[in-house]
């Protein structure tokens, strides 16, 4: 092959020229001039490479040159600093010439690579420094071979490669990630996923509610047995085995089962023993079942050994369950009642609203037979839990105290019995401590019991040194402390005497006269009370009788007393001894007197002049006056559910009025069962059932059937039903409204 079948019209020149005889000129205008003769196309190494042929068994294998014909043209897009020094000395019109001398001097301390190349052009040829690179000082070889110039091959030129490579692109998918998920609840029916749900469906019901149910599935409360588990498994082991040889002959096997005395079975299969381990294995047994010889242990009678077991813990909770169960068996209907578990249908056609009463069950047994109930408190913490105190009647033989703390799951049966020396006049529940119970006397003690034990559990007992009351206290309540007793609850308690005291809780229970009531002279506000005619009238003593003692539900330190003169006196804990306030409620003793669970302002009182009455704070006028009979109402209450129901007990009758009916006759009246006078009435924390007791000692449930709705807005259903009641008294409605919200 020759070099000039590899030139092209675009003849390529690369070369390393003397840097001693080499000139390089630049045009103005960028053109180069010709300064000798024409250059060879290679330099003289590539033409000695061109001559040398490669021969391998007669086959010339001699490697193409990288030259080919359809690159005759070299792209180069870099401009080097020495072209723009070039084209900075052209704006000039002037040329740059290279002296061998300064050439020279950049030889002493590094070599200089030119690369050139040819434009297309008539007659002209045109060289330039398209790249200079400057290398530090190392020595070179002269002889060694420079790599040709860079260039890049066009893409659109076919005759390059005549045949393409195969290229294999193999994709994979990746591994699926579901961040939210929400599969679909429903089958389509024609499809065979929702033929299969259809026989899914069908299955259930005739298990559940179809002939395959068999009536075994109840409705009914269980107890579960609470499992204890792990938080964090554990590893046990392997225990250790080693291989041990026994050497067992047709003799011995014969022996074996010749004695089945030495051969036990467990777990259905025949072990075989030695003589020696069955022996040990028997005396092991007789020693199990051994009692251990004791001392010379005294007969005990029958009798004795009944007493003993029936005086064990253990042996009384067991007994008050199984008694629960078997009175789940007479009073299984009216507990359902009582807890909620029937309720009358609201969308009932013979729905009717009339007020009744219906009786569940009655607390009484053989111990509270003629002794009237002085008080009841319902348990905060239980609904379930009546304590009752009983105290004792005039000229009876039953001269001590009882107290009951009765149980809903079996009325037949108290669930606590404690027997007092005094007859008891109040008892309240603590608040802070549901488990504690504080009890007033009649012979003025107060007392604190435990009664989560069944046996006697005194926590505080007052003492003569430092409570100076003996006289009945017939208000005992838990207050919570003010700073003062660092928020403590504390017993306020309220006496004959007329003296308000207060028991502090520590180890002394030392009692504090915080007020002292005087009896009423001259005009009150309030009621009008009847002159009586008596011409000489000598009071024996000058303090009447504190009857009944409430907190106001709003402000702390704001509390109320009722005297036996009808008079109720507003107090204060920050003025002792001194009353802020007062008006005559009742014309004689007063007995109840209570918030409304709904509107704060407004609390009912009753007393023995036959009337119940409704008032508001910042008036000394009744709202609304309740009256039945010529008798005195013993006790009333609120409706925690209906804002305008209230129930009273008027001699041996229960009344329930509704204000927002009507307020001249009770919307219900009923009468106890055996015709004794009633002492005290309450209602439950739900508001279902209504607790009644009389001088008997027995105590009635009811159940409240027919009751109206509760309305939606409570409040202003009352206040509606006050303003409506006062029409005919515009003065008193024009002074109820100037009071403010929510009148």
């Amino acid at each position: 092959m020759k070099l000039s079948d590899l030139e092209s019209p675009y003849r390529i020149s690369s070369r390393i020229p003397s840097i001693s005889s080499s000139k390089i000129k630049l045009g103005a205008f960028g053109r180069a001039r010709k300064i000798g003769c024409e250059r060879n196309v290679a330099s003289m190494l590539l033409q000695q490479r061109q001559a040398l042929r490669v021969i391998y068994e007669n086959v010339d294998v001699t490697p193409k040159p990288l030259f080919h014909t359809a690159f005759g043209v070299i792209d180069e897009n870099q401009i080097t600093a020495l072209e723009n020094m070039g084209l900075f000395q052209m704006e000039s019109a002037s040329q740059l010439m290279a002296s061998p001398s300064r050439i020279s001097g950049l030889g002493a301390s590094s070599s200089i690579l030119f690369r050139s190349f040819s434009m297309p052009s008539d007659d002209l040829q045109m060289e330039s420094l398209l790249s200079t690179q400057i290398y530090e000082s190392l020595p070179v070889d002269e002889k060694e071979d420079v790599a040709p110039s860079p260039f890049f091959l066009p893409s659109d030129d076919l005759a390059i490669f005549t045949d393409r490579p195969e290229v294999t692109i193999i994709l994979k998918e990746t591994q699926t990630y579901f961040i939210f998920e929400m599969p679909q609840m429903t089958e389509d029916l024609r499809t065979p996923e929702g033929q299969i749900v259809q026989e899914d469906n069908k299955n259930y019901e005739y298990v559940t509610v179809g002939p395959g149910s068999n009536r075994k599935l109840l409705n009914a409360e269980t107890q579960t047995i609470r499992v204890l588990t792990k938080s964090r498994g554990t590893y046990l082991g392997m225990r250790p085995r080693k291989n041990q040889d026994v050497f067992v002959n047709n003799w011995v096997i014969h022996d074996t089962y010749a004695a089945p005395e030495l051969m036990t079975e467990k777990n259905g299969r025949m072990i075989v023993h030695t003589r020696k381990s069955m022996i040990r294995m028997r005396e092991a047994q007789e020693l199990q079942y051994k009692l251990p010889e004791s001392e010379a242990i005294p007969e005990v009678s029958f009798k004795e050994q009944l007493s003993c077991i029936g005086r064990q813990t253990r042996f009384l909770n067991a007994a008050c369950v199984m008694e629960r169960i078997i009175a789940n068996n007479v009073f299984a209907m009216p507990l359902k009642r009582f807890t909620g578990l029937i309720k009358r249908d609201p969308c009932a056609l013979d729905l009717e609203f009339d007020y009744r009463l219906d009786l569940l069950w009655t607390y009484a047994c053989e111990m509270t037979r003629g002794r009237p109930v002085a008080a009841f408190r319902c348990s905060q913490a239980n609904a379930n839990l009546l304590a009752v105190a009983y105290g004792a009647k005039t000229g009876s033989d039953k001269t001590n105290g009882l107290l009951l703390i009765w149980c809903a799951k079996n009325p037949s049966q108290p669930g606590r019995e404690y027997i007092f020396d005094s007859p008891l006049s109040d008892i309240d529940w603590s608040n802070e401590r549901p488990n504690l119970l504080a009890i007033g006397f009649y012979d003025g003690s107060v007392k604190i019991i435990d009664v989560s034990s069944k046996e006697m559990n005194v926590i505080r007992q007052s003492r003569r040194e430092t409570s100076l009351a003996c006289s009945p206290h017939w208000q005992i309540q838990w207050w919570i402390g003010d700073e003062q007793f660092n928020f403590q609850e504390q017993i306020y308690t309220s006496n004959q005497d007329g003296l308000i005291y207060c028991y502090r809780l520590g180890e002394d229970f030392f009692a504090t006269d915080i007020m002292r009531l005087y009896r009423v002279e001259g005009k009150v506000a309030g009621i009008s009370r009847i002159d009586h005619c008596v011409a000489y009238d000598v009071p024996i003593s000058r303090q009447p009788g504190a009857l009944l003692l409430r907190r106001h539900p709003t402000v702390n330190n704001i509390y109320f007393v009722g005297s036996d003169e009808g008079c109720v006196y507003r107090c204060s804990t920050n003025y002792l001894r001194q009353h802020v306030d007062s008006f005559m409620a009742h014309d004689g003793p007063i007995y109840s007197l209570e918030f409304s669970p709904f509107c704060r302002k407004l609390f009912l009182t009753c007393g023995a002049d036959w009337c119940t009455r409704i008032w508001t704070e910042g008036l000394t006028e009744p709202l609304i006056i309740l009256s039945t009979a010529m008798t005195c109402v013993r006790s009333a209450c609120w409706s925690p559910t209906c804002s305008t129901i209230i129930a009273g007990i008027v001699n041996d009758q229960i009344c329930v009025w509704d204000i927002r009916r009507k307020i001249h006759i009770p919307s219900f009246v009923i009468s106890s069962t055996n015709g004794t006078r009633l002492v005290a009435i309450e209602f439950t924390a739900n508001g279902n059932q209504l607790i009644v007791a009389d001088i008997e000692g027995i105590i009635y449930v009811y159940n409240l059937e027919g009751m109206p709705f509760p309305p939606y807005n409570q409040v202003k259903v009352l206040i509606e039903s006050v303003q409506k009641a006062l029409i005919t008294k515009p003065e008193l409605l024009k002074k109820l409204k100037k009071l403010g919200p929510p009148f």
